[in-house]
């Protein structure tokens, strides 16, 4: 199982999307979802990281955080405002198959 954090402003709208992708996701991956504030306490053994559209800003700071070894990418607006988890799963099956 993989270990994916979704992250954005305070963790609200992310925890919804993770609830749909953990819901989806079977036994591939393991979402959590957290604030700007607190992923940082988090990033232990995690796989990949996508961050909600409204703070894309913050990749840069964010990748530099994670890492280079673990991938992180923006989720795109129109999937995350639709709430669209199997598009972000085939986003994260793409990121985790690198």
């Amino acid at each position: 199982m993989k270990k994916v954090v979704l992250v954005c402003n305070g963790g609200l709208s992310t925890s919804i999307m993770a609830k749909k992708l953990n819901d989806m996701g079977g036994n591939d991956y393991d979402v959590y979802a957290y604030g700007e504030q607190e992923y940082e306490e988090h990033l232990d053994g995690v796989d990949c990281v996508l961050i909600g559209p409204q703070i894309r800003y913050l990749l840069p700071g964010i990748r530099a955080k994670v890492g280079n070894d673990v991938p992180v990418e923006v989720i795109e607006p129109r999937t995350y405002g639709t709430m669209n988890a199997a598009k972000v799963v085939e986003q994260l099956n793409r990121m985790t198959t690198k």
